[in-house]
């Protein structure tokens, strides 16, 4: 088993650096309708939050909330540049086309597997290393960041595989083990919530993360903190 070790997530809690020069550029020059989040195909019935436990809203004033609506606005952008540099776009933009690669190879299996490689994927395209807040593609392209780095393409990723948004969300947690902070992503599959996690490239239920208490989570709706978890605010 390979994992990748990042001991280092720091929450830091100031506005994501735009350093995506060329897709701020793009937008901005092109007027470009930014493409938003996948929402849910089907009338389901929303699936709780994972690790079984309650959650509330964030008032928007806590920094995390604040970050997070700046993080959609960027993920945003990048999916627009993203979708701009697909063929028959000439030439294709930086990275690009290896990304569109990989994701046609994760497209390829189905459920479980799926989530599995879309998880030693992006584990194997990023090298751990401390960042800040950073959109996606530029993880990608930079080919470096730290836990937060990782989960954020990992939850781009589930976009454009065609997952609902109803059943992804971005959760930070506590690591009892190594006594810091982390982040990652969860997935609701055949009623369960699957881990994909930058530290390990086996895939986990929440339920099996017995080291992880859960302290809040991110998703197209907003910031939520679990009822369990001390939140200042």
């Amino acid at each position: 088993m390979q994992t990748v070790n990042d001991r280092k997530c720091p929450w830091a809690w100031s506005s994501p650096k735009v350093t995506l020069n060329i897709a701020l550029s793009f937008l901005f020059t092109t007027g470009a309708i930014l493409v938003g989040f996948m929402l849910p195909a089907a009338a389901d019935e929303r699936p709780p939050d994972p690790f079984g436990n309650h959650t509330i809203e964030l008032n928007k004033e806590v920094p995390l909330a604040s970050i997070w609506v700046l993080l959609r606005d960027r993920m945003q952008i990048e999916k627009a540049y993203f979708h701009e540099c697909l063929p028959p776009h000439e030439p294709p933009c930086p990275s690009v086309p290896t990304l569109v690669q990989k994701l046609d190879e994760i497209r390829q299996h189905r459920g479980k597997a799926l989530l599995g490689h879309l998880n030693i994927t992006v584990n194997l395209m990023i090298k751990p290393a401390p960042s800040e807040w950073i959109g996606p593609l530029e993880a990608i392209t930079m080919r470096n960041g730290d836990c937060k780095a990782y989960s954020l393409a990992k939850y781009a990723g589930t976009q454009e595989l065609g997952i609902s948004a109803d059943r992804v969300r971005l959760v930070i947690v506590h690591n009892r083990r190594h006594a810091e902070d982390h982040m990652v992503v969860a997935v609701y599959h055949d009623g369960e919530w699957f881990i994909l996690d930058n530290l390990t490239n086996v895939l986990l239920r929440d339920s099996e993360k017995r080291d992880y208490e859960p302290l809040a989570v991110l998703d197209y709706t907003g910031a939520r903190r679990y009822l369990s978890a001390f939140w200042a605010e």
